[in-house]
């Protein structure tokens, strides 16, 4: 969905930015209605101790704009604000903290209610770095206007990090390894001229960003479902452009349509960069490919000139497979507590067609597959671990190859993955589904 919204097409260039990405119907609708309020505490995952000074970012559901002011936790680790009603999402960021929700994810979006107070409390986990980190901080402006809605990302030798400008046009990047960076800006309809800065462990860079010329890139896109198996479509498909390292969309660069298990989208104004081509991030009970994503990588996209190569980029997605226990709801990405004693068990539902499946647990914080997945040989992958289709449940490390132990009050996500023998493929074996990347998400006790 644009950001360059049919309230502001009359408006100069520069206005045209202001103005939309300051909240052009922003709040999500509601006309005359009564605000509603959101409101939470934010507490140590492990402690429960109260956590002051964390930044949340409040953002519009449907255009992922930033609204309101910059707001931070009090003494109490409270926040609260006044929101028109409408469909909104947060993220949490803190030094010393892993973000909220995990870089790997997007936020699940909830409504405001006219008159009604919408209460979000959130646990963070220390950061396992903490120590050995720094934070990048600073302003994106035109002129000597703030702009919120920008995605910042500090980035250097193959590895980012990055936040969202706040309605201000502030942003804060957190828990940044010591190192220099190229500091980028990303939103749709402009170029963000890039700065740079240094960080080191326990200290605070800064970089301040400008809005610069007009982006005239045009990226065509097609989705389509090539199989589906029992599945309940949802009512909307969204495609969006994604930062390739921190897999954060780009403001302005998300398109909802109505679904239909073919639908064409072409994005508008897309800065000059690499770019992630993602069909959802919704848990809608369809997922991508997933046989092309393990063996050839995520769909991409470079625009250069404003030119994008491939032309246009097509992706298939098939009905996911369904998790049953321990795994969060389909409207939520709070995770369900679990014992790490005795091991937990994974069940699933059988998936038609599977040879067999492969498990994969990884560390939701950081990214890291601690047991099962995926590894490589000859250029080609090969799995870690393989499950018969007759059997859609397993206990956790039950071949003792696990790389890792589950550590209390962290927080992991658990997927399977079905294939099928394949003699035509390279590696024998062809991947059919795969469960949701939000499902499957765990707090070990």
């Amino acid at each position: 969905m644009s950001l360059i919204t049919p309230c502001a097409r009359r408006i100069t260039a520069l206005a045209l930015l202001l103005f939309s990405l300051a909240g052009c119907g922003g709040g999500g609708g509601g006309g005359g209605s009564a605000p509603g309020t959101l409101g939470g505490t934010v507490t140590d995952a492990v402690s429960a101790a109260t956590l002051a000074g964390v930044r949340v970012v409040v953002f519009n559901a449907d255009t992922n704009a930033p609204v309101g002011g910059a707001l931070t936790t009090d003494a109490a680790g409270k926040f609260s604000v006044s929101l028109t009603p409408g469909n909104y999402a947060i993220k949490l960021a803190k030094q010393g903290y892993d973000p909220v929700p995990p870089a790997s994810l997007a936020p699940v979006p909830f409504t405001i209610a006219s008159g009604q107070t919408t209460t979000n409390n959130v646990q963070m986990t220390a950061s396992a770095n903490a120590a050995t980190t720094g934070a990048i901080q600073g302003a994106i402006s035109a002129g000597s206007t703030g702009v919120a809605g920008v995605l910042v990302a500090a980035e250097a030798a193959g590895v980012a990090y990055s936040a969202l400008s706040d309605a201000s046009g502030h942003y804060a990047i957190y828990n940044v390894p010591a190192a220099s960076y190229t500091v980028k800006g990303y939103v749709a309809g402009y170029t963000v001229t890039p700065g740079a800065a240094t960080v080191t462990a326990g200290a605070t860079a800064t970089a301040n960003l400008a809005i610069g010329a007009v982006a005239t890139g045009q990226v065509p896109a097609t989705f389509n479902l090539i199989s589906a198996t029992g599945v309940t479509p949802p009512a909307n498909m969204i495609m969006s452009l994604v930062h390739p390292v921190t897999r954060e969309s780009i403001p302005g660069l998300s398109l909802s349509k109505a679904y239909a298990p073919s639908l064409s989208y072409s994005f508008a104004g897309v800065a000059d960069a690499t770019y992630l081509v993602r069909a959802t991030y919704a848990n809608d009970t369809i997922v991508v490919d997933p046989d092309s994503i393990v063996k050839f990588g995520e769909p991409s996209v470079v625009v250069a000139g404003g030119a994008p190569t491939p032309a246009q980029v097509a992706i298939k997605a098939t009905s996911a497979v369904g998790l049953t226990s321990p795994t969060n709801a389909l409207t939520s990405t709070v995770p369900v507590s679990v014992a790490a004693s005795p091991a937990p068990v994974f069940t699933w539902a059988a998936y038609p067609s599977s040879t067999d499946y492969v498990i994969e647990v990884m560390d939701a914080a950081t990214g890291t597959v601690i047991w099962g997945g995926f590894g490589s040989a000859g250029g080609q992958p090969v799995k870690n671990i393989t499950i018969p289709s007759a059997t859609t449940s397993i206990d956790f490390n039950s071949d003792g190859n696990a790389t890792a132990a589950l550590v209390s009050g962290r927080i992991y996500r658990w997927r399977i993955y079905a294939s099928k023998n394949n003699v035509q493929s390279p590696t024998g074996w062809s991947l059919i589904s795969a469960s949701e990347d939000q499902l499957g998400l765990i707090k070990i006790q």
